[in-house]
C-alpha cells in the first residue's frame, strides 16, 4: 500500500472512478483527494474524457493568460490527446468522443445486453423476471444504471426499473450513490416529476433497483432533434412544467445539478412534462460523496458556477434551464462551440444574443426572462423556480386558456420576491409588472379575507393526506361512509372518512385516473382514465366488471338516475352512452372539441357535455340529437353539473368563469363573480339552493343562488381544486386537489 502523501498514478484515479478499488484504498485515495488539487484535477480529466477540466477554465477567474502564452498549445493538445482516446463507459465498454453535445440514447435493439442478474420467467413473452417484476425490455442505459420496462404483477401495470450496473453492484460507495438518487427522486411528489415508486434489493440484497412511472412519451431532445426552434406557446409550456417539478425539488432543498434537453419527457397523450433522472440531485447542504469536487452536469447546460467546479444551489439549476429555453426558442444551444473548453469558456464568458432577435416569433417577456435566467452571477437570476413557473403561466397565458395540465402546481407562498438584475432594466419591464400585479392580487386577497370574517378555513375539516400525485376526482358512496379518490399515478384510494383511514388502494388504469363515480344503487365504482378506458368495479373485491374502450382520454363520465346506462365523455369529442348490464354502446355522437365533462339531467332526459369549444350542449338522452347548445364562456369549459331538481345547469371553467342557465329556456340565468382564478369543478347542494365551485387558488366558495354572492370560502388546500363532491348521507363536501389530499368539510353550519 503506498504511503498516504503520494499522489495516486492514473490507473489508480481511473479505478477509483469505475469503483474498482479496495475499500481500504478507495479511503486512501479520497483523503488524499481532499487536499490534493493537482490529484483532483487529474481526475476530473480522467472522469470527464473530452469535459474541461477546473485548471482548463480556471483562469476565467482571473486574468486570462497571453494569446501567445506556451499555455494554449498545451491545451490544445492535451485536449485533442483526450478526444482521441476512447471515454470511459460507465455502463461498461468504451465509445468514440464525437463533440460536446448531449449524448443521444441508442435505439434499444442496439444496447448491451447484459441481463444475467434476471431470473427466468414463466410466461415466454417476458425477458426474465426480477423479484415480482416481469421484464418486457430494455429500454435504455444511462449513468450507473440499466433501464427496462417491466410489468408489476402485484399492482397490475407497467413500470420502468433502473437496476444498477453490475460492476457497481458489490461497491458500497456505488451502491450509496444509487440507493440515495432513488430517496432523493421519491422524497418529491410532483405532478411534473417522474414517481418514484420503489428502492428495493434482490437476490439477497445483491441486486439493487430503482421503480418508478412508464412514461409513454418523447423526452424534448428528440423534439429538438431538427434543430428547428420549437413554437413560442410550447416554450413558454415545457419550461413553465418544468420550473414547477423543480419548484418541487427544491422545496426539499435538492438541486438536480443535470437540467438538459434529455431529462425533460413529454407524454404522448397530455403533452404534459415530466422531469425525470435525478441521478446527479444532492441535498444542497450535502458532501459529495466521493469528496473530490468533481465537476457534474452536462456542459451545453451548466451553470458557469458548475464549469468552475464552485458549489451549485438552485440557482443552478434555473440557469440550465435558461439554456434549455434558449434552444427551444432559437433552434440552437446558447453557448456552442467546436469542443468542450470552448463550451466551457463560452459560459463563463459569453452573453448570447437574445432569443428575440435570433427569432422573431419569440416576444420580449419570454425573451427577457430566458436572459435573465443566463445570467452569469447566481445573484442576477430570478431567485426562485417557483417564481419562474408563476411568470411563465402569465406568458403562457396570453396565448389562450390554460388547461388543467398546463397550469403548474406551486402554492403562492412558495413564490419568493424578484431579485438581482431580474428586477432591474428595462428589457424586464413586462415580467416585472406580471409579478408585480401577481404580488398585488395576492395582497388584495388577503386583506379581503381579513376584512371578510365569513371567508377563511373555518369549517371543521379532515384531511385524507399522502396521495400519491393529484387527486383529480373523488365521490362518496351512497352511504357517505367511503370516500373513492382518483390519483395521478393511476391507483384509486377507498378512504373511510369517519375514521381517516386507508381502506383499499388499487390500480385502476394506466396513466391518470380523471373521475371516479359511484353507482347510486348498485356496489359498483366506475372510473376513467388516460388511457381511454372506462371501468365499472365490484366495490366487494374491487374486480372489473365491465370495461369500455373510447378512442381517447376520457375525461368526463356520469351514470344515469336509473343506474342503467353510463355516459362517457373523450378527447376526440366522441359522446358515448353505454349500457351497464349488456356491455353494449347504445348511442354516440361526435362534437367539436375535447369533452371534459358531462352529466345526466336528475329525471335522465337530458345530457350535457362542456369542453374546449366554449359551448354548452344538451342532448336527447335517448338519441343523442342535440337540442340546446348555450354559449357565454370566454374559454374552456372544465365541468358541468345538472341541479338534483329543477331546470338548472351549472358550468365553470377559464377565467373564473361560473354560469348557471335554464336547461329548458337555454338562458343565462346567473353569471357569478368572485371566483380566484379559473374554475375546474362545480356541484350543486342537495336542494340545489347552493353551489359549490373549486379553484385555481385552492378554494371551495359556496354560493347562495338566490343572491349569487358567495356565502363560504373553505380555504386550506395549497394548489388548485379539481373536484368538488357532495356526500348524500351528510352536509360534507369533499374537496380533490394538485396538493396531493382530499379534504372534507363539515357544511352543517350552512344547512342550518
Amino acid at each position: 500500500m503506498k504511503v498516504i502523501d503520494q499522489c495516486p498514478d492514473p490507473v489508480e484515479l481511473n479505478e477509483l472512478i469505475q469503483y474498482e478499488l479496495s475499500e481500504a484504498d478507495t479511503d486512501r485515495v479520497t483523503q488524499h483527494l481532499q487536499d490534493c488539487t493537482t490529484c483532483q484535477e487529474k481526475l476530473q480529466t480522467i472522469a470527464s474524457g473530452d469535459l474541461p477540466i477546473e485548471d482548463l477554465v480556471q483562469g476565467m477567474n482571473a486574468e486570462n493568460p497571453l494569446r501567445d502564452s506556451a499555455l494554449w498549445p498545451a491545451i490544445d493538445g492535451l485536449s485533442r490527446e483526450i478526444r482521441s482516446q476512447p471515454t470511459i463507459d460507465l455502463d461498461g465498454g468504451s465509445q468514440s468522443p464525437t463533440d460536446a453535445g448531449p449524448t443521444h440514447a441508442a435505439p434499444p435493439s442496439s444496447l448491451p445486453d447484459d441481463l444475467s442478474f434476471l431470473e427466468p420467467s414463466d410466461d415466454p413473452a417476458y425477458r426474465g423476471k426480477l423479484q415480482h417484476f416481469q421484464i418486457a425490455r430494455v429500454i435504455g442505459r444511462g449513468g450507473m444504471g440499466v433501464v427496462l420496462e417491466g410489468f408489476d404483477t402485484h399492482l397490475h401495470r407497467s413500470v420502468a426499473i433502473k437496476v444498477l450496473n453490475s460492476q457497481f453492484q458489490a461497491n458500497d460507495l456505488a451502491r450509496q450513490r444509487f440507493c440515495r438518487e432513488g430517496r432523493a427522486a421519491a422524497a418529491i411528489s410532483h405532478e411534473h416529476v417522474v414517481p418514484m415508486y420503489q428502492v428495493a434489493k434482490a437476490n439477497e440484497g445483491e441486486i439493487a433497483y430503482l421503480v418508478m412511472q412508464l412514461i409513454e412519451g418523447e423526452t424534448l431532445e428528440n423534439r429538438l432533434r431538427g434543430g428547428q426552434p420549437l413554437p413560442p406557446i410550447d416554450v413558454a409550456r415545457i419550461a413553465m412544467q418544468t420550473a414547477a417539478g423543480l419548484s418541487a425539488a427544491h422545496k426539499r432543498e435538492m438541486v438536480h445539478r443535470d437540467i438538459k434537453p434529455a431529462n425533460i419527457m413529454i407524454e404522448a397523450e397530455t403533452n404534459r412534462v415530466k422531469l425525470t433522472d435525478f441521478g446527479l440531485a444532492r441535498t444542497a447542504d450535502d458532501v459529495k460523496l466521493t469528496k473530490t469536487g468533481m465537476v457534474t452536469g452536462t456542459p451545453l447546460y451548466m451553470s458557469p458556477e458548475q464549469s468552475l467546479g464552485e458549489n451549485a444551489d438552485e440557482r443552478s439549476d434555473l440557469f440550465s434551464l435558461g439554456a434549455v429555453m434558449y434552444e427551444m426558442a432559437t433552434g440552437m444551444a446558447p453557448f456552442q462551440a467546436p469542443s468542450a473548453l470552448g463550451v466551457m469558456q463560452r459560459i463563463v464568458n459569453h452573453t448570447p444574443e437574445p432569443p428575440h432577435k435570433v427569432n422573431p416569433a419569440i416576444k420580449r417577456p419570454l425573451s427577457d426572462l430566458i436572459m435573465s435566467l443566463l445570467e452569469k452571477s447566481p445573484a442576477d437570476r430570478p431567485e426562485s423556480a417557483a417564481e419562474v413557473a408563476t411568470a411563465l403561466a402569465s406568458i403562457v397565458s396570453e396565448y389562450g386558456p390554460i388547461s388543467p395540465l398546463q397550469v403548474p402546481s406551486i402554492a403562492a407562498s412558495e413564490v419568493k420576491k424578484l431579485s438581482g438584475s431580474y428586477r432591474r432594466g428595462e428589457r424586464r419591464w413586462a415580467i416585472a409588472a406580471w409579478v408585480t400585479a401577481a404580488v398585488a392580487i395576492m395582497v388584495a386577497i388577503a386583506s379581503f379575507v381579513i376584512m371578510r370574517p365569513d371567508l377563511g378555513d373555518d369549517f371543521p375539516s379532515v384531511v385524507l393526506p399522502d396521495n400519491p400525485g393529484t387527486v383529480w376526482a373523488s365521490d362518496f358512496s351512497p352511504g357517505g361512509s367511503t370516500l373513492a379518490a382518483a390519483v395521478e399515478d393511476g391507483s384509486v384510494r377507498i378512504w373511510d372518512g369517519a375514521s381517516q383511514t386507508l381502506q383499499k388502494s388499487f390500480n385502476a388504469h394506466r396513466g391518470v385516473v380523471w373521475s371516479v363515480a359511484y353507482h347510486p344503487t348498485r356496489p359498483m365504482l366506475m372510473t376513467s382514465g388516460d388511457d381511454a378506458t372506462i371501468k365499472l368495479w365490484d366495490t366487494d373485491d374491487y374486480e372489473v366488471i365491465r370495461e369500455w374502450k373510447a378512442a381517447g382520454s376520457v375525461r368526463g363520465v356520469a351514470f344515469s338516475p336509473d343506474g342503467n346506462r353510463v355516459v362517457a365523455g373523450d378527447r376526440d369529442g366522441g359522446l358515448h352512452v353505454y349500457d351497464i348490464d349488456t356491455g353494449e354502446e347504445v348511442r354516440s355522437v361526435t362534437t367539436p372539441g375535447t369533452i371534459l365533462g358531462v352529466d345526466y339531467s336528475h329525471d335522465g332526459k337530458l345530457i350535457a357535455s362542456v369542453g374546449h369549444d366554449k359551448v354548452l350542449r344538451l342532448f336527447d338522452a335517448e338519441t343523442l340529437v342535440e337540442r340546446q347548445s348555450m354559449s357565454g364562456h370566454d374559454g374552456t369549459i372544465y365541468n358541468v353539473r345538472f341541479a338534483p331538481k329543477g331546470p338548472l345547469v351549472a358550468t365553470v371553467g377559464w377565467n373564473k368563469n361560473v354560469r348557471v342557465w335554464n336547461s329548458e329556456t337555454g338562458k343565462e340565468i346567473l353569471n357569478l363573480a368572485g371566483s380566484e382564478g379559473d374554475v375546474w369543478s362545480v356541484s350543486f347542494c342537495s336542494d340545489a339552493s347552493h353551489l359549490i365551485t373549486g379553484e385555481q387558488m385552492g378554494a371551495a366558495r359556496v354560493w347562495d343562488l338566490a343572491t349569487g354572492n358567495p356565502v363560504s370560502t373553505l380555504r386550506g388546500h395549497s394548489s388548485a381544486v379539481y373536484d368538488v363532491a357532495m356526500n348524500p348521507a351528510s352536509h360534507q363536501i369533499a374537496t380533490s386537489s394538485r396538493d396531493g389530499t382530499v379534504r372534507i368539510w363539515d357544511m352543517s353550519r350552512v344547512a342550518d
